[in-house]
C-alpha cells in the first residue's frame, strides 16, 4: 500500500526512460556500424595485401622462368668418322652469366645405354647480350643420336631456363659429276642388203 501511494506521489518518468532507452539504442547501433566498418576496412585492406604480395611472387615466379638463355642447336656433321656437335649460346637475360655449360645427352650404339656429357664452351662468363660457341667431336661408330638437355651456370651447376632453336642446317652433299655414257650397237644384218656386187643372189 504504501509503494502505491509512492507511485501516485512520485510517478515515473517514462519519457525521460523513453529518451534514454532511444539514446542507449542509438549508440549501440553507432557503435556496431563502426565495429563492421572496422572489421570490413581491415578485411579489404588485408585482401588488398595479400594481392599485392601473391602478384608479387607471380612476377618473382614468372622471372625465373623466364628463359635466360638461348641456344642454337646445329645439325650433326660426320667427316672421317668422327661426329662433330655444336651449336652457340646467347645470354638474352639482363644480368651476367658465370659458369656456363652445356649437357648433351648421348645414345651409345651398341646397347643403346645413355650418357650425360658436359660440354664447356669457348667462354664460360657471358655478358648481357654475349654470345660463345661450344663444340664436342665423338667418334660416330660409337654414338647413334645426341639429345641437347640443359644449360647450367654456376659453381653448382644450377640449371638454368633456356629457349632451344634450330641453328646451322648441315651443308647438302656434293653431287657426283655426271658421265656421259656412249653405248654403240653392233649393225644387225637386217639392214645389209641381200643383193649386193659383194654378195650377189639369185633372183627367182
Amino acid at each position: 500500500m504504501q509503494i502505491l501511494n509512492q507511485l501516485e506521489a512520485n510517478p515515473l518518468p517514462l519519457e525521460e526512460e523513453e529518451r534514454r532507452h532511444g539514446r542507449r539504442l542509438l549508440v549501440g547501433l553507432v557503435c556496431a556500424l563502426l565495429l563492421t566498418s572496422i572489421v570490413l576496412g581491415g578485411y579489404l585492406w588485408l585482401r588488398k595485401r595479400h594481392e599485392r604480395q601473391m602478384a608479387a611472387a607471380l612476377e618473382v615466379e614468372s622471372q625465373k622462368k623466364a628463359p635466360k638463355v638461348e641456344v642454337l642447336v646445329d645439325d650433326s656433321l660426320v667427316e672421317a668418322g668422327k661426329a662433330l656437335l655444336g651449336g652457340t649460346i646467347h645470354n638474352i637475360s639482363n644480368e651476367p652469366l658465370r659458369g656456363i655449360a652445356v649437357e648433351l645427352q648421348l645414345r651409345r650404339r651398341v646397347g643403346g645405354g645413355v650418357e650425360t656429357r658436359v660440354v664447356v664452351p669457348e667462354s664460360t662468363e657471358l655478358a648481357p647480350d654475349a654470345r660463345t660457341r661450344y663444340s664436342l667431336e665423338l667418334p660416330s661408330q660409337d654414338y647413334i643420336s645426341s639429345t641437347f638437355l640443359r644449360v647450367v651456370a654456376g659453381k653448382n651447376r644450377a640449371a638454368l631456363p633456356f629457349k632451344a632453336l634450330p641453328g646451322a642446317a648441315r651443308p647438302p652433299m656434293d653431287v657426283p659429276a655426271s658421265k656421259t655414257v656412249t653405248v654403240t650397237r653392233p649393225s644387225s644384218k637386217r639392214d645389209e642388203f641381200i643383193n649386193t656386187p659383194s654378195n650377189p643372189g639369185k633372183v627367182p
